[in-house]
């Protein structure tokens, strides 16, 4: 079997990966216990224990394009969010300033490319630029109407929004540097809007009959799939932060993978390989599981809502939510949309998926 040799060099780019993350910071975060003595990293491993995995299938086919696309995202915030539905037609018909370059140039793409391109529609801010981009990758899928909605829902959010206004208006770089490197506090709750979003856009197309029952069955499937991909890939590379010291050394990164190799830890050898490597790090994944955790909760009380007028005010506070993303906390964000921390809600989640995988166990045997 290969095995896998760490170079001085390889250690010295991994302490700078590492300190780039502020991996050994991050993981002080996860494991420092709140006032219950209870850790977010003994949380979400809770959590992962009433994670059912069942295999998801590639979302269906469908024919698209920038004019569709467009129609039916118009029609969503219309009708779910109608305060960001003039935003949304902006940016949609591009003429959204935050999306407009000092020159006048837009910076909103729709982009076709071929079925099973790896390419996924984002929106961002790189470098000093005074503007936003938002590129959609058409595949033909279905996935893609969820994806821009989903990414629209990143457009929305005021942490860009203020981001830009503050290039814009000159303050010091300090201060945007500032901004930008924000606590692991802050910096988890960025998908919690997102994927809210996501989960009212899916029942949208449900009503519009664009999305059949077993499409939505597919995509819970595919997100029980992420939230266990998650959580395991922060537990694994805490285990591998955890033994490290802080700077990373040769010797220490050295032996670490030696011990791995001959106790056939191969799962935690590759990971390894992948914090040299990837893109996506603990730190950065951990806002998804925050996200779909805390998204999970606000849909089971939207569903639960006795009277459509419940449904409007979550709505209503969902869109005010928006106008202030950039100066939330984790709890602070959890507190305006479901009334309570961030630790209770996932012991709420807990319960709710320990008693829901329960009560499928009960009807299998019936």
């Amino acid at each position: 079997m290969f095995k896998f040799k760490v170079t001085k060099q390889y250690a010295q780019e991994f302490d700078a990966k590492c300190a780039k993350v502020n991996a050994h910071g991050f993981l002080r975060f996860l494991t420092e216990p709140d006032t219950n003595n209870t850790s977010l990293l003994d949380l979400i491993a809770q959590v992962e224990d009433t994670i059912i995995f069942e295999q998801s299938k590639h979302d269906r086919d469908i024919q698209l394009n920038e004019q569709n696309i467009s129609n039916c995202m118009n029609e969503f915030f219309s009708l779910y969010m109608p305060q960001k539905a003039e935003q949304v037609r902006q940016i949609l018909n591009k003429t959204h300033p935050y999306f407009i370059d000092s020159n006048g140039g837009t910076h909103v793409n729709f982009i076709s490319v071929k079925k099973r391109d790896n390419h996924s529609s984002s929106v961002g801010h790189s470098g000093k630029h005074t503007f936003l981009d938002f590129n959609v990758y058409i595949h033909n899928s279905l996935d893609d109407l969820r994806t821009t909605a989903h990414e629209l829902g990143h457009a929305l959010s005021s942490h860009h929004q203020h981001l830009i206004e503050m290039i814009r208006s000159n303050v010091p770089e300090q201060e945007i540097d500032k901004y930008m490197q924000k606590s692991f506090e802050r910096d988890c709750v960025g998908e919690i809007e997102i994927l809210i979003i996501e989960r009212l856009f899916n029942r949208f197309l449900v009503k519009k009959g664009l999305y059949t029952n077993e499409d939505l069955e597919n995509y819970e499937k595919g997100q029980q799939a992420s939230l266990l991909s998650e959580i395991k890939l922060i537990r694994e590379e805490r285990d591998i932060i955890k033994s490290l010291p802080c700077p990373v050394s040769y010797e220490s990164l050295d032996r670490l993978v030696k011990d791995l190799q001959n106790n056939n830890q191969n799962r935690l050898v590759d990971r390894v390989k992948k914090m040299h490597d990837d893109e996506k790090c603990s730190s950065y994944m951990f806002r998804y599981v925050v996200g779909r955790i805390v998204a999970d909760q606000w849909i089971r009380n939207f569903e639960k809502a006795t009277n459509h007028q419940t449904q409007v005010e979550m709505l209503n506070k969902l869109q005010v939510y928006l106008d202030k993303t950039h100066k939330l906390t984790l709890d602070s964000a959890c507190e305006d949309l479901l009334g309570q921390d961030f630790v209770c809600v996932v012991e709420d989640y807990i319960t709710t998926k320990t008693n829901e995988n329960k009560h499928e166990q009960e009807e299998r045997t019936l």
